[in-house]
């Protein structure tokens, strides 16, 4: 006699095929989880970025207070200058631009960041420009 595939016991255990769908449901969200790090450790950088351009253009607009207006050496440029090609990279630049009545500058400071999200440009790098108006 034959006996029927289908007994009356009940079954035990996972069958191979819901092994597999569980092992690719948790591979996709493992590699969601991935993706939102890279993202995350991105955009501290370029926070880091932000953060030390603002210092240096407040440190400016305090150099050029305690100058009584008057503008920078430009050995005192050059060195703030050097100062942030080390620390904001490569396209990093630094303009100030003095009113006629001196009560007032701008300090515009240039950076280059990655921005892989909304970048139009295929490396995925962008220039930033940060504008201080500081009254002296």
């Amino acid at each position: 006699m034959i006996k029927p595939l289908l007994s009356g016991k009940p079954q035990r255990g996972f069958t191979m095929i819901e092994v597999l769908i569980s092992i690719l449901v948790l591979a996709i969200g493992l590699l969601g989880v991935a993706g939102v790090q890279l993202v995350s450790m991105q955009q501290t950088v370029n926070s880091t970025l932000r953060s030390e351009a603002t210092m240096y253009a407040q440190t400016v607009a305090e150099r050029l207070r305690s100058n009584g207006g008057a503008t920078l050496s430009t050995a005192q440029m050059d060195s703030l200058k050097a100062q942030m090609l080390a620390d904001l990279g490569a396209g990093a630049d630094l303009k100030v631009t003095m009113n006629g009545t001196a009560t007032s500058a701008e300090v515009e400071v240039t950076w280059v960041e990655r921005d892989s999200l909304n970048s139009a440009a295929a490396d995925g790098l962008v220039t930033q420009t940060l504008t201080v108006d500081a009254r002296l």
